[in-house]
C-alpha cells in the first residue's frame, strides 16, 4: 500500500475571515473523481491499481464514522454511450453509500443528456451541484451543498459546453465565485471549490479569491506527492483513472494533513461497493452491450489452432504465454461480457467474422496469432499466395496503452513471446 508523502498544511480561520472553533472534532475528507470510465483496475502491469471497491475500502478503513466527507470532481466517463450511462449510475450509487457530500457536474456527465443527469441526482441523494450553469426548469441543480463545516461549490471552465448539452444558462466564474464566498461567509462556513479545470486554472482562481479554503482541480497521472498552496488556498488533485484518492484532515480551522493514497491491492474490496459493482456488470451483460458493438467487414479469420500445423515452434511459445489465457482472466473477474475489456482479450471483436462468445467462436478466444498478425483464413488456404504481413511494435500498442500498461516496453515484452 502506497501512501505518498505526508504534508501538514495550514489554512487558518483568520486568513479566511472566520473565527476558529476551539476543540472542534476532526473531519476527514476524501477527494475523488476524474475516473475516466474506470470503475475497476485495468491493465497488464502488476500490481494493477485503482477501482471503486478499493476506494470504498480505504474510506471505510481511514475515515471517521459520522465525520467523513467524500467529494467527487466529476469526470466519471470519457464518452457518451449506453455503457457510460450505466457507469455514471453506478458511480452515483457508490457515492451515496460511501459518505458522499457533493459531486461536481462536469462536461463528461452533461454529454450523456438530461435523463442521465436526473438519474445521477436521484441515485446520489441529490448531491450533484453546478455553480456555473443554471439549469432549465425540470433539471434544476443546487449551486452548492453544505456539509460539516464546509460550503461546497462546483464550477467548470467549460460551463458553456455543459449548458449546450443540457439547455442551461452559464453563470460566469466572476459572478458564481463571489456569490459562494458571500454565502460561506454569511453562514460561517469554509468554502471548497470543485473545479473542472487544470492546476493553472486553480492557481488563477486561488489568486483571485483567497477566501477559498480548498480547490480540487483535474489532472493526469498520480496526485501530487506533497500539498500545494497558493497563499492560504490549498490545491489538490487525485489524478485520473480512479487510481488514487487524496485524504485530508480538517481540525477546527485548518487542514492538518494531506495524504495521497494509491489504491493498491492491499486495501482489499469493500463488500457494499462489490455488490454495487457486480450489479453494474450484470446490467452490462443483461443489456447485451457486447453483442451491440458495431462491427466492420474484414478478411476472414482462421482461428489460432489453424496456425499450429505449420508454426509448431510459435505454438509452443504461445501456449505458455499469458496471451493464451487472456479471456480466462476476464472470466475470473466477471468481465467476459464487458465491451471495455473484451477487445484486447480475444481475436477480431470489431470484425463481423471475429469473436462473439466462447461458445460460438471458441477458436477466436484469447489473444491469438491473428490478434497481432491480422485475419489469416486466406493464408491458411493459400500459404504462398497469401503471405501474412510483417508486424512490429505498432501491433502491440493498440492494447498495451499507457493508461493500462504503463510499464510496457516492446523489447522487454517481445523477449517473453519471441517466435518466428
Amino acid at each position: 500500500m502506497k501512501l505518498y508523502g505526508l504534508a501538514t498544511v495550514t489554512v487558518g480561520a483568520a486568513a479566511l475571515g472566520l473565527q476558529a472553533i476551539p476543540s472542534a472534532p476532526e473531519t476527514v475528507l476524501f477527494l475523488s473523481g476524474n475516473e475516466q470510465g474506470y470503475l475497476s483496475p485495468c491493465g497488464c502491469s502488476a500490481p494493477m491499481v485503482g477501482g471503486v471497491k478499493r476506494r470504498a475500502s480505504v474510506i471505510r478503513q481511514m475515515g471517521i464514522p459520522g465525520r467523513t466527507l467524500v467529494l467527487e470532481n466529476g469526470g466519471w466517463v470519457k464518452s457518451a454511450g449506453r455503457q457510460d450511462e450505466l457507469k455514471v449510475e453506478a458511480f452515483a450509487q457508490l457515492h451515496s453509500s460511501a459518505s458522499g457530500a457533493a459531486i461536481n457536474l462536469t462536461t463528461s456527465e452533461a454529454a450523456l443528456g438530461p435523463g442521465s443527469i436526473l438519474s445521477v441526482g436521484q441515485l446520489s441523494g441529490n448531491h450533484l451541484i453546478s455553480s456555473t450553469v443554471k439549469m432549465r426548469q425540470g433539471l434544476e441543480l443546487p449551486a452548492f451543498r453544505k456539509s460539516g463545516p464546509f460550503l461546497i461549490g462546483g464550477v467548470s471552465i467549460r460551463a458553456q459546453a455543459i449548458a449546450d448539452s443540457l439547455g442551461g444558462e452559464v453563470v460566469p466564474l466572476d459572478v458564481a465565485i463571489p456569490q459562494l464566498v458571500q454565502r460561506a461567509r454569511s453562514e460561517r462556513l469554509y468554502l471548497i471549490i470543485l473545479l473542472e479545470g487544470s492546476r493553472e486554472d486553480a492557481v488563477e482562481l486561488a489568486k483571485s479569491f483567497p477566501q477559498i479554503a480548498l480547490i480540487q482541480y483535474q489532472s493526469i497521472g498520480n496526485p501530487p506527492e506533497r500539498s500545494q498552496r497558493v497563499g492560504n488556498v490549498l490545491l489538490a488533485s487525485v489524478g485520473d483513472g480512479g487510481k488514487a484518492v487524496v485524504r485530508l484532515v480538517w481540525k477546527g480551522d485548518r487542514f492538518t494533513s494531506y495524504v495521497p493514497i494509491v489504491l493498491e491491492p492491499g486495501y482489499g474490496e469493500d463488500p457494499t461497493a462489490a455488490r454495487a459493482y457486480n450489479t453494474y456488470l450484470a446490467r452490462v451483460s443483461e443489456e447485451k452491450l457486447l453483442e451491440a458493438l458495431p462491427r466492420i467487414e474484414t478478411r476472414k479469420f482462421a482461428g489460432t489452432a489453424a496456425c499450429f500445423t505449420c508454426h509448431a515452434d510459435a505454438a509452443k511459445v504461445w501456449k505458455t504465454s499469458k496471451h493464451a489465457k487472456a479471456l480466462a482472466t476476464l472470466e475470473h473477474e466477471k468481465h467476459q461480457r464487458d465491451p471495455d475489456c473484451v477487445e484486447c482479450h480475444v481475436v477480431g471483436l470489431a470484425s463481423i467474422y471475429g469473436f462473439r462468445s466462447r461458445q460460438e467462436t471458441p477458436q477466436l478466444a484469447d489473444v491469438g496469432c491473428e490478434s497481432c498478425h491480422g485475419p489469416g483464413a486466406a493464408h491458411v488456404a493459400h500459404p504462398k499466395a497469401e503471405a501474412m504481413p510483417k508486424i512490429g511494435p505498432e501491433s502491440c500498442v493498440s492494447c498495451h496503452r499507457v493508461e493500462n500498461s504503463p510499464k510496457f516496453d516492446f523489447a522487454t515484452y517481445w523477449s517473453r513471446i519471441r517466435h518466428k
